[in-house]
């Protein structure tokens, strides 16, 4: 091997060599990342609870109940 290709294969192991520190340093100092936080809490939208009442309406639920219990009075 001549002189040239020895000093070009050094010049090459040494830039590799640079390279792998230079990542190695980056990843290694790098902040961990968080993960996001949790999005609000999902509702219904006025929508969904009109499709859910017309539901009940259509396939004849319950109705609420239309009178009270009487209660004794206390003693």
């Amino acid at each position: 091997m001549n002189a040239i290709a020895m000093r070009w294969l050094w010049s090459a192991a040494a830039a590799a060599a640079i390279g792998l520190w230079a990542f190695a340093i980056g990843t290694a100092s790098a902040e961990p990342t968080q993960p996001p936080a949790p999005g609000p809490a999902a509702t219904s939208t006025s929508d969904d609870l009109t499709d859910m009442v017309m539901d009940v309406i259509e396939q004849g639920g319950p109705a609420a109940p239309t009178t009270t219990a009487v209660l004794p009075p206390p003693p």
